[in-house]
């Protein structure tokens, strides 16, 4: 079951929830089905410093279409606590980038602005100071 995300506007979204570990959202915006998995193993890209990572998939297997697909990865090291904030800074940058045109690292400077609004409406202050400490031990914020 796909679970849906509106347009996330000025103002952050409620608090996203997931029912699996992997699974599909729908996010208006995006001209793709977004597939998730929170709880990705270590690759070339996706670590414990760098634990979010989205891209375009090819969907494969039975009855596939040949269509794309939003991938969404959270590694395995990413808190329980913190997996929908990881995942809203990959889908809001992936928005930027695939939908605004915006070039990577402008796409991800506005993702961290709305990715810290979020956090910020979602957790208590002093959760979300330890958010920020946790965060401050990765490579790209």
């Amino acid at each position: 079951m796909k679970e849906s995300i509106q347009h996330l506007g000025p103002k952050p979204p409620k608090r996203l929830s997931f029912r699996t570990l992997r699974g599909w959202y729908k996010y208006e915006r995006l001209p793709y089905k977004v597939h998730y998995n929170l709880k990705s193993s270590t690759d070339d890209d996706l670590n414990e410093k760098n634990p979010g990572q989205f891209i375009l998939t090819q969907d494969s297997g039975p009855g596939a279409s040949g269509e794309k697909s939003l991938s969404i990865f959270i590694h395995e090291s990413v808190p329980k606590e913190y997996r929908d904030i990881v995942f809203f800074h990959e889908l809001v940058e992936a928005e930027f980038s695939l939908v605004d045109g915006l070039d990577k690292p402008m796409a991800h400077q506005k993702a961290v602005q709305q990715t810290e609004e979020y956090a910020k409406s979602h957790l208590s202050e002093e959760d979300f100071q330890k958010f920020r400490e946790w965060q401050e031990r990765l490579d790209q914020y």
